[in-house]
């Protein structure tokens, strides 16, 4: 497999340089490359500010959680990129998620993402969201490396 830099793809992100053809669609739909934006950057971990729009909230105006989630789990697979020296494809096979309390759409959103543990196949990596200083949720995201092309690695045992 050729060289691949993960840290330099992810810091081209950073610099608004869309490498591989431009962000996700989802990312796209939902305009998290204007509203999320890296702090900094380094193997295993990532900070970015979010400041959630509209399209994040429910009618009371808070965000919504699961999209609390849809977060977290982007921000971890990047932070996940910035350790590869080749590109690899990851998988979410779990995400747990506590809220402790509610994030105002608007509010600057602090979201740290860390790696706690990777191994050759499985990784587990914490995102931290915080609102002026006070915890506001944490995101555990449990991670499997599948070959590229290999779908029935994502089968559930005994399926």
């Amino acid at each position: 497999m050729a060289a691949f830099d993960g840290l330099a793809f992810v810091k081209a992100i950073q610099e608004k340089r869309a490498p591989g053809g431009g962000p996700p669609p989802w990312v796209a739909h939902m305009r998290v490359m204007e509203e999320n934006l890296i702090e900094s950057v380094e193997p295993g971990r990532l900070v970015t500010n979010w400041t959630p729009g509209p399209q994040f909230t429910v009618n009371d105006g808070y965000v919504q959680g699961g999209l609390l989630s849809a977060m977290a789990d982007g921000g971890q697979f990047t932070t996940l990129m910035s350790m590869f020296t080749e590109f690899e494809m990851w998988v979410t096979m779990d995400l747990h998620a506590r809220f402790v309390r509610p994030i105002k759409g608007g509010s600057t959103v602090r979201i740290e993402s860390v790696v706690l543990n990777k191994s050759k196949t499985n990784a587990v990596v914490e995102s931290t969201f915080t609102v002026d200083g006070k915890l506001a949720a944490k995101i555990t995201g449990g991670w499997r490396k599948i070959e590229q092309g290999r779908t029935e690695q994502l089968k559930s045992p005994g399926s």
